[in-house]
């Protein structure tokens, strides 16, 4: 009888265990969209696994703008191409150690394929890309926009042409301020004989003996340990930038007065671009616009962000159109300095002070 019992039991426990998944899979198969297996995946396409790895390089951090922008292009690559293409992305300046003008060189001979660098870099192998960062050229973001998207913009992404890459488009990384350690700048006066870190352009660093500066040139790379060690009284940048580097935590002071514009260019190599065919072209000259537009428009909010953040970590002020005036009286030889530098259509396009 015990024998009868037990087998009584398993048979019965095996037809409730029969009787779940049978429930459990009826109630799947209700959930499921009308559209069946062919309903469209919300999960990016898979990489393949012979894709072809396109290199990315850029000078700043991993929590910047131009990050976003790189990572925005990888996804749109790899949904463009169905997965064909992948990307390596290489920021803070890993592919040149920190040494931007070396980073374009590089990106010219072909070593990498995909680059996003300020024009300010740019200017040192061709003088010209400097007009964008006269002082005041630029006064206002929706001014600048209308500039940079127009027949002025198209101008400077020639001159990229003629210095050997593929210009793909021109984004914004935002107004630039001085940051400095000694004291607030709220006139030329309060920057005599401060060590100002400048980059390495020549325009920057004629501009800032003009407002009675001591300007250092030095990698961006350099700057944090050169500002905790004092090695430095201070810099210039875009406030985002800034703290997206962590520099304001070696800072006191913020004078906020947009006396430059600072753009990037996103370009690709000429030996990457010709490579691809005509379709594979124009997907990933597709994906290259929209990581520019992508970038500009997390600037234009991660500026913002920055901004309110710096007030409650740095002594800021916001300099007044009158103090601002001051300063540009004082920068005005600038335009006559550099004027010859600019070609007299360039000039007009851009509404050069003459």
């Amino acid at each position: 009888m015990k024998k009868m019992k037990w087998l009584f039991m398993l048979v019965a426990l095996a037809a409730l265990v029969f009787a779940m998944a049978a429930c459990s899979s009826s109630d799947k198969g209700s959930e499921a969209p009308s559209a069946g297996n062919n309903a469209p995946s919300e999960e990016e396409p898979a990489v393949k696994k012979d894709a072809i790895h396109i290199k990315f390089g850029h000078t700043l951090s991993e929590t910047s703008s131009w990050q976003k922008g790189a990572l925005y292009f990888k996804q749109r690559v790899e949904e463009l191409t169905d997965g064909r293409y992948t990307v390596d992305i290489f920021p803070n300046g890993q592919l040149s150690s920190g040494d931007q003008t070396k980073a374009l060189e590089m990106l010219r001979q072909g070593t990498y394929d995909v680059d996003i660098t300020s024009a300010l870099i740019w200017s040192n192998l061709d003088e010209r890309i400097n007009i964008t960062a006269m002082p005041w050229i630029l006064p206002s973001i929706d001014y600048a926009e209308e500039m940079l998207q127009g027949e002025p913009g198209e101008m400077l992404l020639d001159i990229l042409r003629e210095n050997g890459v593929t210009p793909v488009a021109i984004g914004e990384t935002g107004y630039r301020q001085i940051f400095t350690n000694k004291r607030q700048i709220t006139s030329p006066d309060d920057l005599k004989d401060m060590k100002i870190r400048v980059p390495g352009t020549k325009m920057f660093i004629d501009l800032y003996k003009e407002l009675g500066a001591d300007p250092t040139a030095m990698n961006f790379t350099e700057v944090f340990t050169a500002l905790q060690q004092g090695t430095i009284d201070g810099m210039e940048g875009v406030v985002d930038v800034v703290v997206s580097s962590r520099f304001h935590e070696v800072l006191d002071y913020l004078s906020v007065n947009n006396y430059n514009f600072d753009i990037f260019y996103l370009t690709f190599s000429n030996k990457f671009y010709e490579s691809l065919s005509d379709e594979d072209k124009e997907l990933i000259m597709q994906a290259g616009k929209e990581a520019a537009q992508h970038a500009t428009e997390y600037s234009r909010k991660a500026n913002e962000e920055a901004l309110e953040l710096l007030k409650n970590e740095l002594e800021v002020v916001e300099l007044t159109e009158e103090q601002i005036e001051v300063f540009k009286q004082a920068a005005a030889p600038i335009y006559e300095m550099y004027k010859d530098t600019f070609p007299e259509e360039l000039r007009q396009a851009f509404n050069y002070i003459e």
